[in-house]
């Protein structure tokens, strides 16, 4: 039984065999004839200087790789083409070169080889932000300006500056050519590089990137001490005066001298962003003595109390970061009003 059922399948099986040698195979006339150029990238961003690695082959209408010589030609000089010497592929049927960003531009790679070819769009963006910068050396709470040149501009939705570690200022203005950050304090060690975020490539529709800056020394205007120099002068009745400093992570407190001619009242305002807590009095020294107790030290923000002096004399406004609830306030404004 088991022997006749093995020779009926076997005839079977050669019957098919015959059937199906009889026809043609209708891929046959895409074999070895080039249809097109497959690589490893359709798009390349690279920053000057920068390079990357490109593999291409040419390929039949089935799929498969052909041994033909494979061209690399860059579309202009803004990009350069060397073959990567390291590669040898056995069978040939690949090639690859190194391409490195030369210069700001938009440029291509055409790639071809037995009469095919294909095109890669390749983009060069500078390493570092080339636009004016206002200063290197801003105080915390100035206002920190950059301006768009021919190559780059700004995201009017999203351009800020990192000022590291994810601290931002406050930001005044913020156009296609302009953008205006008062600064904060940050953590780093200065001077520090920043990163330019939302920046326009402009040469590039639709690119928006982010880049470093030339190094910044940021510092404080202010001793942050008790008994200092006199930060701010007692304004007039009527009138107010302003100032701006900020907390690293971990800072404590502060201290700002003013000195009071004669007995006055004064109007005290502590304000910030974000979810720290700041506490704020009007001290004689290291709590040595308050005037008008802890009327700052509350959960509000802003944080504001009314002092009444009733002699001249030399004073600090103490302000403490009693908690930074992950949100540190590198950044604050005090305000001084006479009422």
């Amino acid at each position: 039984m088991n022997r006749r059922l093995f020779g009926a399948f076997g005839v079977l099986a050669v019957a098919a065999f015959s059937v199906g040698g009889c026809k043609t195979d209708p891929l046959s006339d895409l074999d070895g004839t080039p249809s097109n150029v497959v690589t490893n990238f359709s798009y390349l961003q690279l920053p000057i200087g920068g390079d990357a690695t490109v593999n291409a082959s040419v390929v039949d209408g089935r799929a498969t790789p052909l041994e033909v010589p494979i061209t690399f030609t860059p579309c202009t000089a803004d990009v350069s083409v060397v073959t990567d010497t390291s590669y040898h592929p056995v069978p040939a049927t690949s090639a690859q070169v190194i391409v490195t960003a030369v210069s700001p531009a938009s440029s291509c790679l055409i790639v071809s080889g037995g009469g095919v070819a294909d095109t890669i769009a390749v983009s060069t963006v500078p390493v570092a932000f080339n636009g004016g910068i206002s200063t290197t050396t801003p105080i915390v709470g100035d206002t920190l300006i950059l301006t768009s040149n021919t190559q780059l501009g700004f995201d009017p939705a999203s351009a800020d500056i990192d000022f590291g570690d994810g601290i931002h200022g406050e930001v005044l203005v913020r156009t296609a050519d302009t953008l205006m950050v008062r600064v904060p304090q940050p953590d780093a060690a200065q001077p520090a590089a920043v990163r330019i975020e939302g920046v326009v490539v402009k040469y590039v529709p639709g690119l928006i990137v982010t880049l470093s800056s030339p190094a910044l020394t940021v510092t404080s205007g202010y001793p942050r001490t008790s008994g200092g120099a006199a930060v701010f002068t007692v304004p007039a009745d009527g009138d107010s005066v302003e100032f701006y400093d900020g907390f690293t992570t971990d800072g404590l407190d502060y201290w700002y001298s003013f000195t009071v001619a004669s007995p006055d009242t004064l109007v005290f305002e502590v304000s910030w962003a974000g979810a720290a807590d700041l506490d704020a009095a009007i001290c004689n020294g290291a709590f040595s003595g308050c005037t008008g107790g802890f009327g700052g030290a509350t959960v509000a923000n802003p944080e504001t109390w009314t002092v009444i002096f009733t002699a001249a004399g030399n004073y600090n406004v103490f302000i403490e970061q009693f908690d930074t609830h992950d949100e540190p306030a590198h950044l604050f404004k005090v305000k001084v009003k006479n009422p």
